[in-house]
């Protein structure tokens, strides 16, 4: 065996024993608290005996056994997840990382929730490929307490050759990263196309950059966004195209052809928009200095006016109230 392979080896063995002490672990935890219930809480706490006893105290450990079989299929299916996706990003020549929870990602995910409330795992970075990105799932919490609600998705980075206006599409299906958000870019940056895009698309860009947003977003780049990502969200920051899948699973050959395919399809094509693209109202620079990227844009393009989603916000509050109301109701 080569030392490549035995240091793989070597990687694996703690994941693989991690796994089954949590798996011990949860089943111990299971099965006695089903033991304590079924042996003491039952005759004891309750005062069952006879057949009815008996029946209690098997039910009680067959719920307990049925946790443990699921938990058990849960982490496996996890773990066989994450040893396709390492498989994958190998036999692409791509890098693949279990928990990048550390790093600042970028966009509007990480620039409305609280790094205590988002996670990003799973990594595939694809970077130094003919094709580069990379992309990871990233899961966040919108809301607080019980009007809290958690959303997984797969979230791409698209390099671009070029830093442009931000723009924020929204696929109107409603549901995708930037719907759920608890901010939405306010009513007057929103922009209208012509024809069927702006019917499926909801495209807000900064105030003033009207004009260069249509720069970019030429036909020929709508069609192909409307062909290929009709029910994706999109938007631009900086030099950086973000997409926001939904949480989809790239060890399944169809969706990762098909996720390979729109990544390809928006790469050419931003790329060949954004690459010419300047910014009149960047500030002047020495005609001899060299321009490099981030002072390539105004201020004013870098962001986008933002309103608060209030539909969540008053269900966060009403929701601890509804069984109250429910009581006072029935009384």
């Amino acid at each position: 065996m080569s030392a490549s392979l035995d240091g793989e080896a070597v990687a694996r063995a703690p994941r693989r024993a991690g796994g089954a002490r949590l798996l011990a672990s949860l089943a111990v935890a299971y099965l006695g608290i089903a033991a304590l219930i079924a042996f003491y809480v039952l005759p004891t706490g309750i005062g069952l005996d006879g057949a009815t006893l008996l029946v209690a105290q098997s039910a009680a450990l067959l719920v307990g056994a049925v946790l443990v079989a699921a938990v058990a299929i849960t982490i496996r299916r996890h773990e066989r997840r994450r040893a396709s996706l390492r498989a994958m990003a190998d036999a692409l020549g791509w890098v693949y990382r279990s928990d990048v929870g550390d790093w600042l990602w970028g966009g509007s995910v990480d620039e409305q929730i609280d790094r205590s409330a988002r996670s990003t795992r799973d990594h595939l970075d694809a970077r130094a490929a003919a094709l580069p990105f990379d992309s990871a799932e990233r899961t966040f919490v919108v809301g607080d307490g019980e009007g809290s609600t958690m959303h997984s998705i797969r979230a791409v980075r698209i390099p671009l050759p070029s830093e442009a206006p931000r723009i924020a599409l929204r696929s109107r299906r409603g549901g995708g990263a930037l719907s759920v958000l608890p901010r939405r870019p306010s009513g007057r940056s929103e922009l209208r196309l012509e024809g069927d895009f702006s019917d499926v698309f909801e495209v807000s860009v900064p105030t003033g950059y009207e004009t260069d947003a249509l720069y970019v977003l030429t036909p020929d780049l709508m069609a192909i966004i409307l062909d290929h990502s009709h029910d994706l969200d999109l938007e631009i920051v900086d030099s950086t195209l973000h997409v926001y899948f939904s949480a989809i699973d790239l060890s399944d050959a169809v969706e990762l052809s098909r996720f390979l395919t729109v990544i390809a399809a928006l790469y050419d094509r931003f790329g060949r928009r954004t690459m010419l693209y300047r910014d009149d109202a960047a500030p002047p620079l020495d005609e001899n200095a060299y321009r490099r990227e981030g002072d390539t844009l105004s201020a004013p393009a870098r962001t986008l006016k933002t309103r608060v989603r209030w539909w969540p916000v008053i269900a966060a509050v009403l929701t601890p109230l509804v069984p109250l109301i429910i009581g006072l109701v029935w009384t």
